[in-house]
């Protein structure tokens, strides 16, 4: 469990930097700062993934909080507006707490207000619940005036009020936005704002086109139509980014109920009817205690990290498995979700969910190239990533390690492993195929086809076309365990449309002479001397001796190139060069080209992201390459558990407090950048955990 104290929610510099995040299993999600306050465009009580139109959209942004206390208002909400807070409500905070949900505690004199949210598994609906823990007994004063959000008086969508206990009323007024996560809104003439009534609810159509929300309460409540557009809410990270950072946000009206001593109150907002607010509220609760208790670890910590790892499962708007690859803004990477599955599925518990998206991804499998994302916005996926379809091998040899059927392997993979060697046998891939001297080259000086593409103004900020280290020891171990489940596919006539000692039998023997081929060109095409490593890249230009990460894999993969003295000096040299406590940096502070600190515009950031940031998801694979050539293993585990404990025992409390970021700085204290929760640092902590023996 993360917890803030007062002192820290009082505190806008700390709180700020705090975020919290809820999702749905569809891709949709509810988050914030641990005050409320939105500090990103992507921030949003209702973030849904549609499927007509398709993408993720934010819907519901915030709930405007005023507690009404024998007449009496207090303000919890806190909004940044240019140059001021307003309200304020952070200073009633007394502690917020992240476990399975978010909650959080106010204080108001003797009364005690627990607020906390959830998102429903597989519904676009957030239930958002708040508790009165304490409070006076008094009834309130009667009252003629209109509610604390001085909507225009309308006659309320609501039967009449039931007899209170005690002085205390709760308004909510919901902010909606109704745009593209990407993008932000401004007060505008096309939005319709019209309620419907529904049972303690009401209905709005926004916008033609964007499905209805749907909104209402568990008890008995009062809605106050009263439309209004609420102006320049500021977005301080997207301010710090680069981006545009104002919007506008519209209300529609105000909900008002009375609050009870062991009677929660329960908000609903969705796309669809909501249903028994506290009926689906127990129900999730109780799907959580159960995904916890199958997370089970011998410390808690890992049993949390396994737990939030099913954030990034999803099944899409397509009905498939997938992956998300990072919140807030990242999607379904084909890239991404073969280095992430095994810590996500197989090493958490979700083993069938984990061959079903292998499955998936199989069937998407074209001309030797599985996507490199799946779009948002279409049902169309991008091929330009080369290296994708060669970490399939590599997942699927996790996935039998981690126990997984071979039987399914052989009838469902291998079809796409067999027709991923063949293409690149046959040169059938684009813009990649094997050069005389046994390497595999892929790219042109415009496109960037390996994990490091980043752009800034228009161009590839690490060009890699050529022989890239890494992809060639990713091919290298493909054609390997192709070549052991080709003798198992013939051997019980699940070779595809080839009968044994046919087409399969040909392909194999290909197969095992561009292995071999490669094995032996390799180390000479990239081993330096001066430094004692593997060169980054082989090209038309000749060898890039830049010291970057992309050498661990030669070492960690299943299946090296390297012999043992010659993996004893890539580890030493990356250690040197690239070890932080957060994983490795993606080039040797020595060049001249190592940039810091991921900060500044768009262009600025992507010019730092592959020049000197440091990736978590690399741990594992320096962890398994220090350990399997390691004379003392023992020494080496306690030095790794010592040495990573920021990533396999914490999480950040300055980002986001359930999980590991994409990046963090390069330079000490290494601040955490990127995307707040990324799918490949936390299932390869995960994965790290078990390769030091945790579990």
């Amino acid at each position: 469990m993360t917890r803030f104290d007062r002192q820290a929610c009082v505190n806008t510099e700390v709180a700020l930097r705090a975020e919290w995040l809820d999702t749905n299993g569809l891709g949709g999600y509810a988050s914030s700062t641990i005050l409320g306050c939105h500090t990103r465009k992507y921030h949003g009580l209702l973030v849904a993934a549609l499927d007509n139109p398709k993408g993720r959209f934010v819907l519901l942004s915030k709930l405007e909080e005023v507690l009404v206390i024998d007449g009496r208002e207090f303000h919890l909400s806190t909004n940044k507006y240019p140059g001021v807070f307003h309200p304020t409500g952070h200073k009633y905070v007394q502690e917020v707490e992240q476990d399975l949900w978010v909650s959080k505690l106010f204080r108001i004199g003797d009364v005690l207000l627990r607020k906390s949210v959830l998102m429903v598994q597989g519904e676009n609906t957030v239930l958002v619940c708040y508790e009165l823990l304490q409070g006076p007994a008094r009834r309130p004063a009667p009252r003629s005036a209109p509610p604390a959000q001085k909507a225009p008086t309308r006659t309320p969508v609501t039967t009449a009020w039931p007899e209170p206990e005690h002085g205390i009323t709760l308004q909510l007024a919901p902010l909606l936005a109704f745009r593209s996560i990407h993008a932000l809104t401004r007060e505008n003439m096309a939005l319709r704002p019209k309620t419907f009534p529904e049972r303690n609810g009401c209905k709005i159509e926004p916008y033609e086109g964007l499905p209805p929300l749907h909104m209402g309460t568990n008890r008995r409540s009062m809605f106050y139509p009263g439309p209004k557009w609420y102006k320049n809410f500021e977005y301080l990270k997207e301010l710090r980014r680069g981006f545009p950072h104002q919007e506008d946000l519209f209300c529609p009206g105000v909900f008002e109920l009375h609050l009870e001593k062991g009677k929660p109150v329960v908000f609903g907002a969705s796309v669809a009817p909501l249903g028994q607010l506290e009926r689906k509220r127990k129900t999730e609760i109780a799907r959580r205690e159960a995904e916890l208790e199958r997370c089970a670890a011998r410390n808690a910590h890992l049993a949390r990290l396994k737990y939030y790892a099913g954030q990034f499962l999803i099944t899409n708007t397509e009905k498939m498995p997938s992956v998300i690859a990072g919140y807030h803004w990242f999607g379904e990477w084909g890239r991404d979700t073969m280095i992430a599955l095994p810590g996500l599925a197989f090493h958490s518990g979700r083993l069938e969910f984990g061959a079903r998206v292998l499955a998936g991804f199989a069937a998407l499998e074209r001309d030797g190239l599985l996507p490199n994302f799946l779009a948002q916005e279409s049902a169309d996926a991008a091929y330009n990533s080369v290296d994708a379809s060669l970490w399939f091998f590599w997942t699927v040899q996790q996935f039998l390690a981690a126990g997984g059927d071979r039987k399914f392997v052989l009838q469902r993979l291998y079809p796409a492993l067999r027709s991923i060697v063949a293409a690149h046998l046959d040169g059938r891939v684009p813009l990649c195929g094997l050069g005389d001297d046994g390497l595999l080259y892929a790219g042109t000086p415009d496109t960037q086809l390996t994990w490091m593409d980043a752009k800034a103004h228009g161009r590839p900020v690490t060009p890699r076309h050529g022989a890239a280290v890494e992809i060639n020891a990713l091919f290298h171990n493909a054609l390997r365990l192709f070549l052991e489940l080709a003798g198992q596919a013939g051997a019980s006539g699940r070779s595809g449309s080839s009968a044994p000692g046919g087409r399969d039998a040909d392909l194999a023997g290909r197969a095992a002479a561009a292995a071999e081929r490669l094995a032996t060109v390799f180390v000479p095409a990239f081993w330096n001397n001066e430094d004692g490593c593997l060169c980054d890249l082989v090209n038309d230009r000749g060898r890039d001796h830049a010291i970057r990460p992309n050498q661990i894999f030669a070492v960690s993969l299943p299946h090296s190139m390297l012999d043992e003295e010659q993996m004893r000096a890539v580890v030493r040299t990356v250690q040197a060069h690239l070890l932080t406590p957060y994983g490795l940096r993606t080039l040797s502070p020595r060049s001249p080209d190592y940039v810091p600190f991921y900060e500044g515009g768009p262009d600025q950031r992507d010019a730092a992201y592959h020049q000197g940031m440091v990736w978590p998801w690399l741990s594992c694979h320096f962890a398994e390459a220090l350990l399997r050539q390691a004379h003392d293993r023992a020494g080496a585990t306690a030095f790794l558990k010592k040495h990573f404990k920021p990533i396999l025992a914490e999480f950040p409390l300055n980002f986001g407090i359930t999980s590991i970021p994409e990046i963090y700085n390069g330079n000490p204290p290494y601040i955490p950048k990127g995307a707040i929760a990324q799918a490949w640092s936390v299932a390869e902590a995960i994965r790290l955990h078990k390769v030091l023996g945790g579990r």
